[in-house]
């Protein structure tokens, strides 16, 4: 599937262009200003989907939820008329608030087995892609002497690799999902969506990752010691455009994948994925240029796909032992389910005995007084 990776080579680009015509303040207006443009359109036409506020759609939203269009069409309208809601409609709209974000289950999927053998390595490739970046314009300023425009511009191969991987890996992806599917004899249901718990969903997504980290890491390694030759600008620029396809599509799958095994709460799961790898990335940017200067630009690239080359095994070990990890980890939370099921059923039960052992004195009306008078 399309990704946005792409866009983190584009804004080079156009910073390069902005530092070098209006100054590196410009940078920062240009930010504020595109943040604008879009914040307004949002807020103003996109609508809410969260599904513990609108359920699938069938609930409309409430108060802050509701966009601004539809905040003037409510106010315009009578209430019932405004909201289309019966009673049972509102009694779950009201129930069906927005919860206050767990960190902390973040944190759990990172100490799941399967998910933290994947996160742990797309942390590493992801360091090694933003390591390319974060160099380009100190090395390409000191080798060819560029200014702020021509280093931007040298980040348009890069970006174009990553786009062109978003686009063909999410093709490929989906074949290869296919191919396995028919070849395990599962059934894909595109309108419900698939059940993924017994489907071997490491292999449909691994099966493409090994040549992409071949080529990727080893346009690495060629990369560090094009620079330390001062080799002609275009071998960097075409090692740039085959690490921004491979590297950046085999981070892809991986972030893919991330979802596929946690897919009843994706958004915890992306948001797992990215603290890790930007924990982990932020690392490795913030070390990688007195990397360059005490190992030289060769060795210090050469030692970036080595570790990543010594821990692709972690793949391997998704292969074979994420299937049995992750049916634990379904084991568990079917447990877990029961268990607050069961605990839901005994405290309507016991509910139900308060009410049933009410004493008559409360549960008849005392009209003898009334009578009386």
């Amino acid at each position: 599937m399309p990704r946005l990776t792409q866009f983190s080579a584009l804004g080079p680009v156009i910073g390069g262009i902005l530092a070098q015509f209006l100054g590196w303040r410009s940078i920062f207006w240009f930010l504020v200003i595109l943040s604008g443009c879009f914040l307004v359109p949002f807020a103003l036409t996109v609508p809410e989907t969260g599904r513990n506020v609108v359920g699938n759609g069938s609930v409309p939203p409430q108060g802050w939820n509701m966009t601004m269009f539809e905040w003037l069409r409510a106010r315009k309208e009578t209430k019932s008329a405004a909201n289309g809601l019966t009673r049972s409609d509102t009694a779950q709209s009201r129930g069906r608030r927005l919860r206050w974000p767990n960190p902390l289950k973040t944190v759990l999927i990172v100490m799941e087995k399967d998910v933290a053998v994947v996160l742990l390595y797309n942390s590493l490739i992801y360091t090694a892609f933003y390591d390319i970046m974060a160099t380009i314009p100190s090395l390409y300023a000191e080798i060819y002497s560029f200014n702020d425009l021509q280093i931007g511009l040298c980040y348009i191969p890069f970006g174009c690799g990553c786009a062109l991987s978003s686009f063909i890996n999410g093709r490929i992806l989906d074949k290869i999902y296919k191919k396995v599917a028919q070849q395990v004899g599962f059934t894909i249901d595109r309108k419900r969506g698939d059940d993924l718990r017994h489907f071997p969903i490491e292999r449909a997504r691994l099966e493409i990752i090994w040549p992409l980290l071949a080529v990727g890491l080893s346009c690495i390694l060629c990369y560090g010691w094009a620079l330390e030759k001062n080799a002609n600008l275009a071998a960097p620029l075409v090692l740039t455009f085959l690490i921004g396809l491979c590297v950046n599509g085999a981070f892809n799958i991986l972030s893919t994948l991330v979802v596929d095994l946690y897919p009843q709460s994706p958004s915890t799961a992306t948001a797992a994925n990215n603290l890790v790898r930007c924990f982990v990335g932020a690392a490795g940017t913030g070390i990688i240029n007195i990397m360059v200067d005490h190992m030289g630009r060769g060795w210090c690239f050469t030692f970036i796909a080595l570790v990543c080359i010594a821990f692709m095994p972690m793949l391997w070990v998704e292969l074979k032992w994420g299937p049995i990890w992750r049916e634990e980890r379904m084991v568990r939370m079917d447990q877990k389910k029961e268990e607050q099921q069961r605990a839901h059923e005994m405290e309507e039960s016991n509910l139900s005995s308060a009410q049933s052992t009410e004493s008559p004195e409360e549960a008849m009306p005392q009209t003898g007084e009334e009578e009386k008078s």
